[in-house]
């Protein structure tokens, strides 16, 4: 879970990022980023989608 693409949902920007930075732009624990795209593959808010970006390293390798 190195880099995150973190979406605006009011802008529909998305950024990668790490875990860190993901965390203080969104103001979610780091810990329910993790947990959350651990269990759904997808973590979200009112203003952020957050999803991992090495499942798609994963199918491009294939």
């Amino acid at each position: 879970m190195n880099n995150l693409l973190v979406i605006d949902n009011a802008t529909g920007e998305g950024r990668i990022m790490a875990l860190a930075e993901a965390a203080a732009l969104t103001h979610i624990e780091a810990e329910d980023i993790e947990r959350s795209i651990a269990q759904l593959r997808v973590c979200q808010s009112i203003d952020f989608v957050i999803l991992d970006t090495e499942a798609a390293d994963d199918i491009l390798a294939s």
